[in-house]
């Protein structure tokens, strides 16, 4: 049977030095700045405090919002971080949500600082071989092992499904690793989100 070896992540908040003061070079910024800037701007919130709150669930969308800027805060409030499947998909999105807007201006706002997520992955020493194992380990592992498997590793391979799921259906689990692919992160802590895959597990 195929093995699981469960990892981690650890984020260290890194200074880009790009700014923006306007919507206009705010727009500008998306589209030139890294993955990794992106990355830890959409999901700083789910990864720090392993939840998304109900509105402005991104440090984009709150500093819109701040800033006068409700339509397009909503707008990308509501981009699906859990349906795109690589950054640069995401990206284009919201690129395209400031070039539909007629109110991109030079107008002077609040700055905000553009912050990359420098990442490091590592082994958290344990392994799975079958689903009782699993379930085990998925009960001990901390929350940002969960963040790594259900999102990071996802992005990062530009795959539909993520850790848990592959190797879910590799072992035969299928209908568990549907309903632990579905599970809709924006909406859940990490925390209620283990009891869920457990619950899916036990089942």
């Amino acid at each position: 049977m195929s093995e699981f070896v469960f990892k981690s992540e650890l984020w260290t908040a890194q200074y880009t030095g790009i700014k923006a003061n306007t919507l206009a070079s705010f727009a500008r910024a998306i589209e030139e700045v890294d993955d990794d800037t992106i990355y830890y701007h959409l999901y700083r919130n789910l990864f720090e405090y392993h939840f998304m709150p109900t509105e402005y669930g991104n440090s984009f969308a709150y500093w819109l919002a701040e800033n006068g800027y409700p339509v397009l805060a909503e707008k990308f409030s509501s981009v699906d971080l859990m349906e795109c499947v690589c950054l640069d998909d995401i990206r284009k999105e919201m690129v395209q949500i400031l070039r539909e807007t007629a109110e991109v201006s030079d107008k002077l706002c609040k700055p905000f600082h553009f912050i990359r997520a420098v990442r490091k992955t590592i082994d958290v020493g344990l392994k799975a071989r079958n689903i009782q194992e699993f379930k085990e380990a998925v009960q001990t592992v901390g929350i940002h092992s969960l963040f790594y498997h259900l999102v990071t590793s996802r992005l990062v391979r530009c795959h539909s499904s993520n850790d848990f799921a592959i190797w879910l259906e590799e072992v035969g689990e299928e209908r568990k690793a549907k309903q632990i692919n579905s599970l809709d992160l924006m909406v859940m802590s990490l925390h209620e989100a283990r009891r869920i895959i457990l619950d899916i597990l036990e089942s």
